[in-house]
């Protein structure tokens, strides 16, 4: 395996929330025990939506 691309998408309900929704994004890339245990490359595409 060379390497791991984690694709995660966020739904929020309102636009003001965007740069919470980022944060907990960039924490939860950083926590992740499976990303951090192997050695493989792991990148984090994510995608924020809102729910209209």
């Amino acid at each position: 395996m060379a390497e791991v691309i984690l694709e995660p998408t966020l739904v929020i309900t309102k636009e003001a929330d965007k740069d919470r929704a980022e944060r907990i994004l960039q924490k939860s890339e950083a926590a992740c025990l499976i990303s951090n245990s192997i050695k493989s490359k792991v990148s984090m595409i994510s995608n924020i939506q809102y729910l209209n």
